[in-house]
């Protein structure tokens, strides 16, 4: 979106101001005809520019000049004297060269003069020009060729339309029509405008009588104003006032929010008299206010006091009218009391694309050998129109070679002018807040909420609160998997804020993410009391000797991460620890971690998460009472556990909400019971001994991973789990089946028992899982699929495949798996196939490949939403019957029995196939084949093409 001051403007025209230009001939109309015309346009909310300087002198003013420049239409109204004011014919040249350069809209009125009299200056009108002439004789041809050019123009004949009321209301029509054609046009040069314009429209309800008020939220830079003023220019006309209250959040911190109120309830009130009466109470012009229809847009509000001072409250306003709030904090949208918040999205890529090309080649598209570069580009902007516009007009006409050292240069720090427009958000926050978010940004993205909200309370910073404020200002986003998200651009001016505290020397900086940055510091021991925070990707370094008193300089270090995106082994060399470097500590998590034991000067009441993946610890603390306030997540891989934890390990862990042991070869058994009240997930994965799972209070588990254990049978105290959603048992070998109560679990959405190869049966019940989205089975030693399965009206996948010997007794029904979509069957040998398959209406995948069935049932045809058909190698298939018409790929590969095909392209209205395999298939008639690949090429060259730009996209993100 552009964000210039007026959301037309495009890269060459200049600011609109006005909806209409009015020339015309003093002598003539000043009093009677355009004075109407003026009252007319304005009654419609038409902004209409009038020149009512009586004194004119032979030059025509630049101010003149500049408002014909800014109006998108100009009404000529040609009278009987008009030609014989060089006022009126520079006017006329300025408004010509307007519409060649601008487009702008002209439109002449003929008032009492005949149209052919002003294109070839005859009549009364030629003697006027003429008679002018005598003094300008260089001008005269220029304004021959204007007069000739603007008469032949469409436009109003007053000796056609009587009487002047009536061709008033005509021209005021038209003009209206106009403005709206022109929007329409003019849009078009904004980018990615269209949808959110008319969702906007849509909350707006203009149908109702209402007073209705619209918040528009997002982050810096998004177009909030933009949007906003395109919304404000299109709807405006509809109402008896409106204003565009631009900066407010700017006018009150340069102490001008009285002017803007006055400027307000002038222009509402068309009183020039208003006065400036800086004040919360509701004087006399602002009841006058209420009173109108008013659509009025406040622009960047940051607290609603600001509101209150310039208009008081919001709910006094005539019915119909309209408020629009832009502002950057969700909750100034709430106590201001909007009806509804739309919240603005970062532009898609190929609109991303268009925006940035315009700013950095002046064209909708990148320059052929600047592709790949500019896709890196709008990939760094992620969709904001600010980042895309500064980007653009830097990287303008510049090298490629330029164009590389600055992609390197903003990895580390954003361009200024995006810094400084983001950062507002920023400083609005506590110093809490403030702290929140710089962890955020150098540390917990992408983290669990809980998890991070845990640490961030332990530190102090009230982040149960301030996390939901960060929220608010739009700075990070919870994900529907309830985690944190932060847009690259708030993290990168996140992480700038913290370079900024001392840009030469990193050891002095609150926070280190950067491995280059991290390694000399610890590689050099120039550790120092101002780091709160350390996370390095030791894959991205070599080897480091870290010093025994490296943490002894660091005493206020509550965050130490070193871990490996690569999985490598532990790069971090060390023989001890000296000193109390620990004592901060709260979010331990170390790769690989070198030592037996954990230090000696650690507090472990002060511990809120520890990670220790693949280390070689044999015991965590000399004494089990340490435990003391370990309440987040303990990780572990191989040696964690040397032996079966006691009773006393989960006595002391109250407050765990994770508990993670996956990968610990080595770990037998637990505890008889679990009493972790608050314990939300529960990963034995890997812990290829444990052979028994203990009984488990009932409490808030919403995960259980426990693939590939040694797990006989599921503990009956499952069934109390009420709040459990997933439940992993993949490749548990020795599983020979399930709990009845398992059908109990009302909450459970993902069931996981793939490669199970013990597991013979499912419960009976099984239709009782209500909230069962995702059912995996593959490859156990199922047969039988219980007929209860067809009340599984939530599921949406189920995977059979590899289940020898399978049946499929069932009798599907209307009602049945009515969401599911999709059903895999492969390689289960089955012998035939129901004939109620049609009945699942909603299936758009169908996997059947590799079984034994002859024929497909009659009803396949009646699967309208298949979309994809797998049956390769089914080695017995003789024959196809006729498929669904939306069926966009078939696989039908080494079907070697196949003999005969059905019409599948009846005519090219009535498939959409675009992928069609039949390599293999020894019994088929080639010619037969050629003739259906024929018939096909033209959409499976469609299909190219749209995967030619799948992958130009690909290279974009």
């Amino acid at each position: 979106m552009a964000s210039s001051s007026h959301p037309y403007a495009s890269l060459t025209n200049p600011e609109i101001k006005y909806d209409v230009f009015l020339s015309f001939g003093g002598e003539d109309t000043r009093e009677s005809f355009t004075s109407h015309l003026y009252s007319a346009l304005s009654r419609e909310t038409v902004e209409t520019f009038i020149d009512d300087d009586l004194r004119r002198g032979d030059e025509i003013s630049q101010s003149l000049l500049d408002a014909i420049e800014a109006s998108s239409i100009s009404i000529i109204i040609f009278s009987e004297r008009y030609a014989s004011s060089r006022w009126c014919l520079d006017e006329l040249l300025k408004i010509l060269e307007c519409k060649k350069e601008y487009a702008q809209i002209v439109v002449p009125v003929f008032y009492r003069v005949d149209p052919s009299h002003v294109r070839k200056q005859t009549g009364n009108f030629g003697d006027s020009f003429l008679k002018l002439g005598e003094r300008f004789p260089d001008k005269m041809q220029s304004w021959r060729n204007a007069l000739t050019e603007a008469a032949d123009l469409s436009g109003f004949d007053s000796r056609v339309v009587s009487p002047e009321s009536a061709l008033i209301e005509e021209i005021v029509n038209a003009i209206l029509k106009r403005l709206d054609d022109t929007f329409h046009r003019e849009n078009e040069d904004l980018v990615g405008v269209r949808l959110p314009m008319k969702e906007i429209e849509s909350l707006l309800r203009t149908g109702s009588t209402n007073v209705y008020k619209l918040g528009i939220w997002g982050i810096g830079g998004i177009g909030k104003t933009t949007i906003a003023g395109a919304i404000f220019n299109k709807i405006s006309r509809h109402f008896s006032g409106s204003y565009f209250a631009r900066n407010v959040r700017e006018a009150e911190e340069t102490c001008r929010l009285g002017d803007l109120r006055q400027q307000l309830l002038s222009t509402l009130l068309n009183d020039g008299n208003v006065k400036n009466f800086l004040n919360t109470d509701l004087n006399f012009q602002s009841r006058r206010l209420t009173r109108k229809k008013v659509l009025i847009v406040f622009d960047d509000v940051d607290h609603p006091r600001q509101i209150k001072i310039l208009v008081g409250r919001l709910d006094l306003f005539a019915s119909g009218s309209r408020i629009i709030i832009t502002t950057r904090d969700r909750q100034v949208l709430a106590n201001c009391g909007v009806d509804e918040v739309y919240q603005m999205e970062e532009l898609v890529d190929d609109d991303a694309l268009r925006l940035f090309s315009r700013h950095a080649f002046g064209g909708d598209h990148p320059h052929e050998s600047h592709t790949e570069l500019a896709c890196k580009t709008i990939k760094y902007a992620r969709g904001v129109p600010l980042a895309l516009e500064v980007l653009g007009r830097y990287l303008y006409g510049k090298t490629r070679e330029v164009w590389e050292n600055a992609k390197s240069k903003w990895e580390t720090a954003p361009p200024k002018g995006i810094q400084d427009a983001l950062k507002i958000s920023y400083d609005g926050l506590d110093d809490k807040e403030q702290n929140i978010f710089l962890d955020i940004a150098c540390f917990f993205i992408d983290e669990d909420r809980d998890t991070a909200t845990k640490f961030l309370d332990d530190c102090e910073f009230f982040a149960t609160s301030g996390i939901d404020v960060l929220v608010d200002k739009h700075l990070i986003t919870i994900s529907v998997l309830n985690k944190i998200e932060m847009h690259d651009l708030l993290r990168a001016m996140g992480r700038e804020i913290v370079r900024q505290e001392s840009t030469n020397d990193p050891g002095k900086r609150s926070r280190l993410w950067h491995h280059k940055e991290v390694y000399k510091i610890l590689s050099e021991n120039r550790g120092t009391e101002a780091i709160q925070g350390i996370s390095l990707d030791m894959s991205k370094v070599k080897d480091i000797n870290l010093h025994p008193n490296t943490f002894t300089k660091m005493p206020n270090l509550r965050i130490l991460k070193f871990y490996s995106s690569m999985n490598e082994e532990n790069k971090c060399k060390m023989s001890y620890f000296q000193g109390p470097g620990f004592t901060e500590v709260r979010y331990l998590h170390w790769h690989g971690y070198p030592l037996k034991l954990l230090p000696s000067n650690i507090h472990p009441e002060k511990l809120v998460l520890l990670e220790m993946p693949h280390s070689n610890i044999e015991q965590l603390f000399d004494s089990v009472q340490d435990y003391g306030k370990l309440n987040q997540i303990i990780t572990a891989a191989f040696n964690f556990f040397s032996k079966t934890p006691t009773p006393s390990l989960t006595q002391h862990l109250n407050n765990l909400v994770i508990l993670n042991l996956s990968g610990c070869k080595n770990l037998q058994s637990l505890p008889a019971r679990i009493h972790l009240k608050l314990l939300k997930e529960l990963d034995l994965s890997g812990c290829s001994k444990l052979k028994r799972l203990p009984e488990i209070s009932p409490g808030n588990i919403t995960t259980m991973h426990l693939d590939g254990t040694a797990l006989e049978e599921l503990p009956s105290s499952i069934e109390c789990l009420s709040k459990l959603s997933h439940l992993g048992l993949a490749d548990c070998k020795s599983l020979k089946s399930l709990p009845s109560g398992l059908c109990k679990l009302k909450s459970l959405d993902v069931l996981i028992i793939d490669g199970c190869s013990n597991l013979q049966r499912l419960p009976e019940e099984l239709g009782n899982l209500e909230a069962l989205d995702i059912l995996h089975a593959i490859g156990t030693s199922i047969t039988e699929v219980p007929p209860s399965i067809v009340r599984l009206k939530t599921v949406r996948g189920i995977y059979f495949g590899r289940n020898k010997g399978l049946s499929l007794p069932i009798t599907f029904s209307v009602d049945g798996l009515q969401n599911l979509r999709d059903l895999n069957l492969n390689d289960c040998g089955i012998m035939g196939l129901p004939e109620s398959l049609g009945l699942l209406s909603s299936v758009t995948k169908l996997h059947l490949e590799g079984n034994n069935f002859e024929r497909l049932p009659e009803s396949i045809i009646q699967l309208s939403n298949l979309e994809r058909l797998f049956i390769r190698y089914c080695e017995r298939l003789q024959s196809l019957p006729k498929l669904p018409c939306n069926l966009l790929s078939l696989d039908a590969h080494h079907c070697t029995a196949l003999e005969s095909l059905p019409d599948l392209f009846p005519s090219s209205d009535e498939s959409y196939l675009r992928t069609l395999y039949l390599s293999d298939n020894f019994k088929l008639d080639r010619n037969e084949i050629r003739g259906i690949v024929k018939g096909a090429l033209q959409k499976i060259q469609l299909l190219a093409t749209a995967r030619l730009k799948e992958a130009r996209e690909k290279v974009c993100r």
